[in-house]
């Protein structure tokens, strides 16, 4: 990605989006993989062809912009851009995929697209803090779950221990089945799903910073059982194995 500018909003507005990029360029052309990410992002393309392709992909085009929503995801996934490049993106918790589905294509995110082309993406000094409180409104009426900050605070503390996913449906007062629904609705995985998202990322940060250690390491590292179920885990969130990757 082209990305020109970049800005981190503050509260509220942080509980939900992490960073608001805008990228321009007056002809671009890429066809790239990535491996699953850890976060959701909206995008509103202002330019030529803009294509995410696999999981929990939304795209919703009018004459005025193409919205795409893009979320978690377990496998690789691709990105095709042809032509001019414009874009105005928010990078978002997890969660907010569920939070945006029920919105996406709505007048709310309709006007939102507009107030970020005129006020971010035409501007050659853009002034982000002025778009927050508009940005909030997709967000209105949706409050952020408990359990879920919960689960998420309790994962980012306890990821590589076993039995994690366990210890925390002991701590929490509804039933692991009604957790589990309400986690798939907003984050569109299933928490076990989640853990082994972030583990394989985990990995990948490894595998970028110790090259010369053992495979085998970096997978118990990571929270993995052995190798075996470090390879077929990350070859499938990745699409090539650990040592695929790390020749790359």
């Amino acid at each position: 990605m082209i990305i020109e500018k970049t800005y981190h909003p503050s509260f509220p507005l942080n509980q939900y989006v992490d960073l608001i990029w805008i990228g321009k360029v007056s002809e671009l052309e890429i066809s790239s993989s990535h491996h699953a990410a850890l976060f959701t992002e909206l995008i509103f393309n202002y330019g030529d062809q803009f294509e995410i392709e696999g999981q929990n992909v939304e795209n919703l085009a009018s004459s005025n912009d193409h919205q795409i929503l893009s979320g978690l995801k377990t496998s690789p996934f691709h990105t095709k851009i042809s032509g001019t490049y414009g874009n105005v993106g928010l990078i978002l918790k997890p969660f907010c995929y569920g939070m945006l589905t029920e919105k996406f294509g709505s007048k709310a995110m309709e006007n939102v697209s507009a107030i970020l082309f005129e006020q971010l993406f035409v501007p050659t000094s853009p002034d982000f803090g002025r778009v927050e409180q508009h940005l909030l409104k997709i967000f209105e009426f949706t409050p952020i779950d408990n359990d879920l900050v919960k689960f998420e605070n309790y994962i980012s503390k306890n990821l590589l221990e076993k039995g994690s996913l366990k210890d925390f449906n002991m701590s929490i007062s509804i039933s692991q089945k009604s957790f589990i629904q309400k986690f798939k609705k907003h984050f569109l995985l299933t928490p076990s799903e989640y853990v082994k998202l972030k583990q394989v990322n985990y990995a990948i940060q490894l595998l970028q910073s110790k090259d010369s250690e053992k495979l085998i390491n970096i997978g118990l590292d990571s929270g993995f059982y052995d190798q075996s179920h470090f390879i077929r885990i990350f070859k499938k969130f990745c699409g090539v194995t650990p040592k695929q990757f790390l020749n790359g």
